[in-house]
């Protein structure tokens, strides 16, 4: 599995997430309460609308949009019957935060 460098931990002190272009696709990276970090694409499988744009309740993500709702650490939609969102490999090094190119097979 190839990483990129992606962010820096201390990028996180105080926000949630970060978002980036990663080979066309929109990713962002996340950190929880707990310090921990995860990383997932953030385009609603509807229409492609920004989830970061929408309304958070802990891992819990609904899109501004058409109300579609996802948990945006696992990337299941809750609402619909639709295809996950892909989710990263994610991996921190000191203070650098490095992410796979391709998503995880799952």
């Amino acid at each position: 599995m190839q990483f990129v460098k992606i962010a820096k931990v201390t990028d996180f002190d105080e926000i949630r997430f970060k978002k980036f272009k990663l080979l066309a696709r929109n990713v962002a990276v996340f950190k929880d309460p707990d310090g921990t970090f995860f990383a997932t694409e953030i385009s609603c499988k509807h229409q492609n609308w920004d989830l970061t744009t929408g309304a958070f309740e802990g891992d819990i993500v609904t899109c501004p949009r058409h109300h579609w709702v996802y948990n945006i650490r696992t990337g299941d939609c809750l609402t619909h019957d639709s295809t996950r969102l892909r989710r990263y490999g994610l991996k921190v090094e000191g203070n650098d935060i490095f992410i796979t190119l391709t998503p995880i097979e799952e």
